[in-house]
């Protein structure tokens, strides 16, 4: 038997006749509740996969800015800052998850490398 004829003897085959047409809506079977059950767990599952990416890209466009600390830097300024940052990340409705790789990203270099040291020295289970 030709292997290319048995393909298309078997995509023939399972193509419907004209007696198996689907028939028009009205008159099929009520199946809503079973495509209903299907949605509502098709869209729990999809709630309920964790999105490991930060919203990062979107902070700025929020308001959030970059933080350079500098030893002339006063408390009023971090404070400011912080307290600018937390405006931001409330608007946006992020998990603390979330809100520590955001606000990571926005360390720049002393800031940074303050973070660094903190994460090397004290228990992650403290810090968050």
């Amino acid at each position: 038997m030709d292997p290319d004829r048995a393909v298309a003897d078997d995509v023939e085959s399972n193509a419907p006749t004209p007696a198996q047409r689907s028939a028009p809506a009205e008159s099929r079977p009520n199946a809503s509740n079973q495509e209903g059950d299907a949605k509502q767990a098709f869209f729990q599952m999809m709630n309920s996969i964790p999105l490991n990416k930060p919203p990062v890209d979107k902070i700025e466009k929020y308001g959030a800015e970059e933080f350079r600390a500098t030893v002339d830097d006063d408390a009023e300024r971090a404070e400011f800052w912080l307290k600018n940052t937390i405006l931001v990340f409330d608007e946006m409705s992020l998990t603390p998850d979330e809100c520590i790789k955001c606000v990571v990203s926005l360390l720049r270099d002393k800031a940074y490398n303050w973070w660094k040291t903190l994460i090397s020295v004290v228990p992650r289970e403290r810090i968050t």
